[in-house]
């Protein structure tokens, strides 16, 4: 429960700069979160075995980002939502995820997605 509280606040914060700063490009601001979380995963990829899963699925998600800012917000929507599938297998794969991790990031991910969803296809 505290892993969801504490995923809850995060994307309260992430979406309230969002609506603070409502002249920034959102498709930007949501293809930016969705490239810059994965790479979070990389600090918890401390043996080689963990890092060479953790480097390319990044770089999948990047590219999501990417054609989500450059293409269609829905890349960056589906890319979220995908992530959150990554956020279940994760704790399996590294040894130093902290108990938890898998909830607190799911619940940051389908919020987003569904938050920039809504946002966004009202803009584009």
């Amino acid at each position: 429960m505290t892993a969801f509280i504490i995923g809850l606040s995060t994307t309260v914060a992430v979406i309230g700069i969002a609506e603070c700063f409502r002249k920034m490009d959102l498709a930007f601001y949501a293809s930016l979160n969705l490239a810059v979380i994965p790479f979070i995963y990389i600090g918890f990829s401390v043996d080689l075995h963990t890092l060479i899963l953790t480097v390319p699925a990044a770089l999948f998600f990047l590219l999501f980002a990417y054609f989500g800012y450059k293409k269609s917000y829905l890349f960056t929507v589906t890319g979220l939502a995908l992530h959150g599938l990554w956020d279940v297998f994760f704790p399996h794969v590294s040894a130093v995820a902290p108990h938890g991790y898998d909830v607190f990031c799911i619940t940051i991910d389908v919020l987003l997605a569904l938050y920039f969803y809504f946002k966004l296809r009202r803009i584009q």
